[in-house]
């Protein structure tokens, strides 16, 4: 059997009370009365209503000061509260709004107004409560995930690592026990591969599960320096750019955002790779970052002179496992991992059409609190 709503009626007047109760009969409540707002907040101790009907007017404490009282109570502030009042005039529904209610009935009280005011906060009173049990159900999800994928990265790299510190052990044993072994320069290029091999590994499996968690498991978003974000990126690529790959210019004019700083670093981060893993022949490829403002969003871009993006693939290469170009190693993730941390900020990516030659990626967020 489905609970039947509950509601308080809160009244000075034992008539008031028993009217009230005998209107709402045909809504099937369980309805407890409570004679001042002492006495209600007492009750609400041991009790929870869906739903209390506060006289405006009554000795004492008023229904204005009951009310904001219980708005401040744990697990009772999301009770609608419906003011009953003989007053109808602004200054005493702004109090009665003020103090967190959310509709008033004025008396004399009729049956029809009474109910139908009655169900549509009960309305709201449900929906909120499916609303806060979906939420704690998610909140539970995205942790049972959270800790899955974290058990999965440790159940994936272990075997990795494992094979890794055999490895060492089997290099050293070869090493110091065939000496003559060691030194034929064609076995050592073969043994040199295996640790990159391995790293390549361990980076596949931290890139897979980058994905599985952008777009649902985003940190809290506060004020970021943008700036600051970029300069920390551009220093992993130190090694290209020391090598002759690229080059990369910005003139750190950044605005201030609010954001996610280790998921927009790592949109940065990919961004940056992919413009460098499809540079064609072009060493060094050259890497621009760049800001435009537009209405309600952040507008960022990373454009190169490399060989550019068929048209056909502009949208398919946001994809997971779609690669822009075959012949170049990777596994298609790096783009489709950037527009999930976008959309899960509320932001978006595209390859921009109007920038040719070369690639130019956009991608956006939105301005929140001036930011």
């Amino acid at each position: 059997m489905p609970q039947r709503d509950r509601i308080l009626i809160v009244d000075d007047q034992e008539d008031n009370r028993l009217v009230i109760e005998d209107m709402l009969r045909r809504l099937r409540c369980e309805t407890h009365h409570a004679e001042s707002g002492e006495e209600a907040l007492a009750l609400l101790q041991a009790w929870r209503p869906d739903l209390i009907l506060m006289d405006q007017m009554m000795p004492g404490m008023s229904g204005v000061e009951a009310t904001a009282r219980i708005k401040k109570l744990p697990d009772v502030d999301q009770v609608p509260i419906l003011m009953v009042t003989a007053k109808s005039d602004t200054a005493t529904l702004q109090d009665a709004f003020d103090a967190g209610a959310v509709d008033y009935i004025v008396k004399p009280i009729d049956a029809v107004t009474l109910t139908a005011r009655v169900r549509s906060a009960l309305r709201t009173r449900h929906a909120f409560e499916e609303i806060r049990h979906l939420t704690r159900d998610l909140m539970v999800q995205k942790q049972e995930l959270s800790n899955f994928t974290h058990m999965v990265s440790h159940d994936l790299k272990s075997p990795v690592v494992g094979a890794a510190s055999l490895y060492n052990l089997f290099m050293f044993r070869l090493k110091d026990e065939y000496p003559e072994v060691w030194g034929e320069p064609d076995f050592r290029e073969l043994l040199d591969r295996i640790p990159a091999t391995f790293q390549k590994m361990l980076r596949f499996i931290d890139t897979l599960l980058a994905y599985a968690e952008a777009g649902q498991v985003i940190g809290e978003l506060e004020p970021t320096d943008m700036n600051r974000v970029v300069n920390m990126v551009v220093q992993n690529f130190e090694f290209a750019v020391r090598e002759g790959i690229a080059t990369i210019e910005w003139d750190r004019s950044f605005p201030e955002v609010e954001c996610d700083s280790i998921r927009v670093a790592q949109v940065w981060q990919n961004l940056i790779a992919n413009a460098i893993k499809y540079r064609g022949k072009q060493d060094p490829v050259c890497i621009q970052l760049g800001y435009e403002p537009h209405p309600g969003e952040h507008r960022f871009w990373v454009q190169d002179n490399g060989p550019g993006i068929p048209e056909d693939n502009r949208e398919r290469i946001f994809e997971p496992f779609v690669r822009g170009e075959e012949s170049v190693e990777g596994r298609g993730i790096g783009l489709a991992t950037v527009s999930r941390v976008l959309v899960a900020h509320g932001g978006q990516v595209w390859v921009d059409p109007e920038y040719q030659p070369g690639a130019r990626f956009t991608f956006t967020l939105p301005i929140r609190d001036g930011l």
